[in-house]
This record gives structure tokens, C-alpha cells and sequence, in this order.
């Protein structure tokens, strides 16, 4: 019995690492993989237009895809170039999830 357990202690990490990796699609690639008929849920264009300096593209490659409007906020998910990327609105300004932009720490 004790061989028997050895054994499979073994050959359990061999089986283990021994199987072939299935190559990972990001969560991101599927998500900007849009119907022909798809709608924007707002068009905001002061939002495409930040998007689109803030990644350096062009306005007409920026899709909304996500809106989440609050009083004086908001959280936006646009699809650029294939890679979705989040973005809040504080008030009147919009900026990069999870970007701080009062970190002045060098």
C-alpha cells in the first residue's frame, strides 16, 4: 500500500505538467469581438475623443461598448484596436481606470 502511494505521488505532478497548455485568450480579445449590428449604449463623444488622444488613435476607432452613468460619474468600458480598456468620469473629467492622476510621487 505504501508503494502504491509512493508511486502516485510520483507520477501525479509527471501526468500533471505533462499535459499540453492551451494557448490564453485574454478576457479582452473576446469582449471587443462585436455583432455587425452593434449599438453603442451612448455616444458620447467627449469620452471617444479622450479615449482616442489618450491611446493615440483615431475617434472612429474607439467603441463604447459598457456605460454605467451615475450622479457626477461614471464607469465606461471602450473597445480600441481589439483590447478593451475601462475608464471613470469624476465630475466633468474622465480618466484611465485605475490610474491615479494625483500621484505626483517620483
Amino acid at each position: 500500500m505504501k508503494k502504491l502511494i509512493f508511486t502516485l505521488l510520483l507520477a501525479l505532478p509527471t501526468f500533471y505538467f505533462a499535459q499540453e497548455e492551451k494557448p490564453k485568450e485574454s478576457p479582452n480579445a473576446k469582449e471587443c469581438d462585436l455583432p455587425k449590428d452593434f449599438k453603442e449604449p451612448i455616444k458620447n463623444n467627449r469620452l471617444k475623443k479622450f479615449v482616442a488622444i489618450d491611446n493615440g488613435v483615431d475617434e472612429k476607432e474607439v467603441i463604447i461598448i459598457r456605460a454605467q452613468n451615475g450622479f457626477g460619474s461614471g464607469i465606461y468600458t471602450a473597445c480600441v484596436k481589439g483590447q478593451s480598456i475601462q475608464y471613470q468620469k469624476m465630475g466633468t473629467v474622465f480618466m484611465r481606470e485605475g490610474k491615479n492622476p494625483f500621484n505626483n510621487a517620483k
